[in-house]
């Protein structure tokens, strides 16, 4: 039977993932909310809100503060061997990197 998680962190994640897409400046603060209600037992979930995360602080023209949620993204789409993820995170570090020359 597929599990489905519903607490006030987990819809921020989504709300989060939806809003990056928009540019929206509400989401880096939706993402830190998810990501501090997280307890560590959702490592793919984890990956993606650090994913969306540095990708809206990116969008922000933060690279710097970017770069450890992307490393630690990666990280966690390697544990879950995701390979959907790690392809994001890869295009997603790659911006990082073009954007901090």
């Amino acid at each position: 039977m597929p599990y489905l998680s519903l607490d006030r962190h987990h819809l921020a994640r989504w709300r989060g993932n939806c809003l990056v897409r928009f540019g929206d400046p509400s989401t880096v603060e939706d993402l830190r909310s998810a990501l501090a209600g997280m307890d560590g037992t959702y490592n793919r979930a984890e990956a993606g809100v650090r994913c969306d995360l540095g990708h809206a602080l990116l969008a922000q023209g933060e690279p710097e503060a970017a770069q450890p949620h992307i490393q630690r993204a990666q990280q966690l789409a390697t544990m879950t061997g995701s390979r959907r993820q790690r392809k994001r995170i890869d295009e997603l570090s790659q911006a990082v990197k073009r954007a901090l020359r």
